[in-house]
């Protein structure tokens, strides 16, 4: 019995199965899955407070740019909200919002739109 013909098809097997793998994981990272993956793991833990203002505060920046009162309301600015762990236990305390008294990022312009009644509507 010829062994190489059994090893050469065992290697074409492998090489198939490796190359397969690695085409599904480009398919799903070109499609959009790793959006969601991403924020999974950003959901796990509580968000930094420092991280959150700067964040806010390029939200800010850019929905003082927006001509009409219903873009600002629909703006980062107003509906992004973030886990942040305020009293230092290590646990989110609840949402906040970029205008909320926690995160304290000002914008004039902009800050009167974001109300909780408006937000929530989105």
């Amino acid at each position: 019995m010829n062994k190489k013909g059994v090893e050469l098809s065992m290697n074409v097997i492998i090489i198939s199965i490796l190359v397969i793998l690695v085409l599904l994981v480009l398919a799903f990272f070109f499609l959009g899955g790793t959006s969601n993956l991403f924020q999974k793991i950003q959901s796990i833990g509580p968000d930094n407070l420092e991280t959150a203002a700067r964040d806010c505060a390029s939200k800010c920046q850019l929905a003082q740019t927006y001509s009409s009162d219903n873009l600002k309301i629909k703006s980062g600015y107003c509906s992004t909200t973030y886990n942040v762990d305020s009293d230092g236990d290590g646990v989110s305390d609840k949402k906040h919002h970029c205008w909320s008294d926690t995160i304290g990022e000002n914008c004039p312009g902009v800050k009167d739109f974001c109300t909780a009644e408006d937000v929530e509507e989105l």
